[in-house]
């Protein structure tokens, strides 16, 4: 094994947050890295990036043993770490940024064609189709993440890891990355992959290892183990994956009704959600799913239709506006439009209601500290603790502190909306999430429509789904009519047919 890892441990304050990991990855094999938020995949990261010392151990680069690292001894070493937040200058060329630090120089003068001509044979040789001089601004997140991909393989690495790298991916373009990874094998690098994607476990990897509370419970060839096998190793237990349950009552009012809205990319669509149904919306890139529910939240314009909530006429100039009327939204990117990191936790999830929860203007903290514990509770937030600044949470609790925000005792939320909840969300969390989800659905009667690009997310967690492509409703799946195949059929349908009368 050109790389491995063994007896690694580390502690924080007494806690042993690494208890002797022991993992291997071969050259020319994909080897999965799974685990819940807390598991130790981020500590075991920072070890062997350098950002953190482990308390003893070895890390094995290449036949050479290392018992700690600094950041530049480890890329010395031929450890390139591709991390979720890319290190890419989006002032620059792809082949600029491909170069960056480590420019081809004669003398003082850089060689710009040079480094183009040799851009051009690393991108060709992935099969990445993307132009040396292109603006990073005209580029998609994939084709960002095989810029760092292709910038690190140019120092030569012995080994590359990948920190969740399709977190804030689309389900397309996660699979034009998945494609250039699968090239890397030609190489015969071995790469240590980190995900919370399942999927992408079975697509790509050789081998998969699962971390649970510091220590490496599962390793195996991906071959040998099924969903239920690894997901049992990451929660700790078994896992329902039983498709939904029918909860609603078939003769509850529409919470919100649809009649040939048209917004940006959407429409027209017809459609109703009942109190307390769980509606998915599956789609493809570009279908209209989140223009879909941005409209109905008034954050982009609509430019025909009419809608009603509660039988009533409703047409937000703004999210204020919905909020005030009983709509939530919890949008797919956490990080730059819910999350404030340098807020409290608590602070995060009641930021809208600190105002009902004070008196006379003043702020009242044992009342905010325990909705905030009661909400936490419900979620099976981890930690439960409202002083700690939201940007310590991880990304699965950072989630659980945003939908905490709209399933509160403060106000009642009649619509709850939440786009791709689960992106970037470990199975625990998710299942916390989705038992969330069915609870405030059945006992309130809050109506919820979720996105999401995973069909068995959808079959787990929905009553009824519709399917949207090219803005328009393709079809709606009820009930064991839910699956994979469908869905996917129907999500094509539309531009297949756009294409045919073409």
């Amino acid at each position: 094994m050109s790389f491995a890892v063994r007896g690694l441990r580390k502690s924080y304050g007494g806690v042993e947050v690494l208890k002797g990991i022991d993992l291997a990855v071969a050259d020319g094999e994909i080897h999965a890295l799974l685990g819940a938020n807390g598991a130790g995949k981020s500590t075991l990261i920072k070890c062997l990036s350098g950002g953190t010392s482990p308390d003893s151990g070895e890390m094995i680069v290449g036949g050479r043993s290392h018992a700690t690292l600094t950041p530049r001894e480890a890329k010395r070493a031929g450890i390139a770490v591709i991390h979720q937040e890319l290190s890419l200058a989006l002032s620059l060329s792809a082949s600029d940024n491909i170069f960056l630090g480590n420019e081809l120089v004669i003398g003082p003068f850089v060689r710009r064609r040079a480094q183009r001509a040799e851009a051009a044979r690393w991108l060709d040789g992935l099969g990445i189709d993307i132009d040396p001089d292109a603006d990073l601004s005209t580029l998609g997140n994939a084709e960002l993440q095989s810029l760092e991909i292709v910038k690190a393989l140019r120092s030569d690495p012995k080994v590359l890891i990948l920190d969740e790298p399709t977190a804030a991916l689309s389900e397309q373009e996660a699979e034009n990355l998945g494609r250039h990874l699968l090239a890397l094998k030609r190489s015969n690098l071995p790469v240590l992959y980190v995900t919370h994607r399942l999927a992408e476990v079975f697509a790509l990897a050789d081998r998969v290892s699962v971390l649970r509370g510091g220590e490496v419970v599962l390793t195996g060839a991906v071959s040998d183990l099924d969903h239920d096998q690894i997901v049992r190793a990451v929660v700790g237990r078994p896992v329902e994956r039983g498709r939904a349950v029918r909860r609603h009552d078939a003769e509850a009012k529409a919470v919100i009704e649809v009649e040939g809205l048209v917004a940006p990319r959407v429409g027209p669509v017809d459609f109703s959600v009942h109190a307390g149904e769980i509606v998915g919306v599956f789609g493809l890139v570009g279908s209209g799913r989140t223009e879909l529910l941005e409209a109905l939240f008034g954050a982009i314009p609509t430019a025909a239709g009419a809608i009603r909530l509660d039988g009533s006429p409703y047409a937000p100039r703004d999210p204020a506006a919905a909020v005030m009327a009983g709509v939530a939204l919890v949008p797919s990117d956490r990080l730059r439009k819910s999350i404030i990191g340098g807020l409290s936790a608590g602070e995060n999830m009641l930021l809208p209601w600190l105002w009902d929860l004070s008196r006379w203007g003043w702020r009242r903290r044992s009342r905010e500290v325990g909705v905030f514990n009661r909400t936490g509770t419900r979620l099976n937030l981890q930690p439960r603790r409202s002083d700690l600044e939201a940007r310590r949470y991880s990304g699965g609790n950072q989630q659980k502190l945003v939908i905490g925000r709209w399933l509160n005792e403060v106000r009642s939320c009649r619509l709850l909306m939440l786009d791709e909840p689960t992106q970037g969300v470990d199975v625990g969390a998710r299942r916390d999430i989705y038992e969330a989800l069915r609870s405030v659905a059945a006992n309130t009667g809050t109506a919820v429509i979720v996105t999401s690009s995973e069909p068995e997310e959808l079959m787990q967690l929905a009553d009824r789904v519709i399917v949207l492509s090219g803005g328009r409703i393709a079809g709606t799946l009820r009930g064991a009519e839910i699956d994979e195949t469908r869905l996917t059929a129907l999500a094509h349908r539309i531009e297949h047919e756009k294409e045919t009368a073409a």
